[in-house]
């Protein structure tokens, strides 16, 4: 699913979204807002305890390619695992922010805003979150909520969910690769793991689901589902009405 980038906000309520039909000038105000730290909070992707970054710059370099089209501004990488820890050059392309390896080759594409990026991992099942160090501007309100009521509820009910039912869900379906959640509240499902993400559908309470694939991002877990035709993201804790921390489905059905 294809995602575009956007920058919110750079002046009042504009909002900036980069297309094909861009100016130079403007590929220019993107690189520029979207260059610096990247980091994936998913410690699968990283080598030691501290995690993935990526510190993309607005300079470019040769790296000895020849075509004029090739020639892209330089990223690095740290404590990543492949193909992340490959990064070498990174762009603007097609609504997309683009990294690539030494050898040219497509690493990943991603959309998104200046603070989060996300999208599949080439031609894997994987898909991954890039943010910036301080993470979702909602994280702050969640953790003081939390720490007002020391009580992540079970959906709408005044029950405290366990540690347990607070992890990622168990894959033990399919060979290990999918499993069932049911959801304890009317969720909408995203269609890329963030909150300003397009909505694919509500569902309704008790509903069950099949989930994929799971990561952890700055602000909790996100699942990719499927319901029927169609697929998306849900996302694990979540806020009720600005006021109580809930988790949003129980990982079994």
């Amino acid at each position: 699913m294809k995602s575009k980038l956007c920058l919110f906000g750079l002046i009042n309520s504009l909002v900036l979204c980069f297309s094909i039909q861009a100016t130079a000038q403007s590929k220019d105000m993107f690189l520029e807002a979207f260059s610096g730290q990247w980091l994936i909070f998913d410690s699968s992707f990283s080598t030691s305890p501290a995690p993935c970054s990526f510190e993309l710059t607005n300079v470019i370099e040769l790296r000895g390619v020849v075509e004029e089209s090739q020639l892209r501004p330089s990223g690095t990488s740290e404590n990543c695992v492949a193909p992340f820890d490959s990064v070498k050059a990174w762009d603007i392309e097609d609504n997309q922010l683009a990294l690539y390896a030494e050898n040219d080759a497509l690493i990943a594409r991603l959309g998104g805003n200046q603070n989060r990026v996300t999208g599949d991992v080439g031609d894997t099942f994987r898909s991954v979150i890039l943010e910036r160090a301080n993470g979702a501007p909602e994280n702050a309100k969640f953790s003081q909520a939390l720490r007002e009521h020391r009580c992540i509820y079970k959906g709408y009910t005044a029950e405290c969910a366990t540690k347990e039912e607070l992890a990622l869900p168990i894959f033990t379906e399919g060979g290990g690769v999918i499993s069932s959640v049911e959801l304890l509240v009317n969720l909408n499902v995203r269609e890329q793991p963030r909150g300003n993400s397009l909505s694919v559908g509500t569902l309704p309470k008790g509903t069950c689901l099949k989930v994929n694939y799971c990561t952890t991002a700055s602000d909790g877990i996100w699942c990719r589902a499927r319901f029927g035709e169609a697929a998306g993201w849900i996302k694990k804790t979540m806020l009720r009405k600005d006021e109580w921390p809930i988790a949003t489905y129980l990982n079994a059905c």
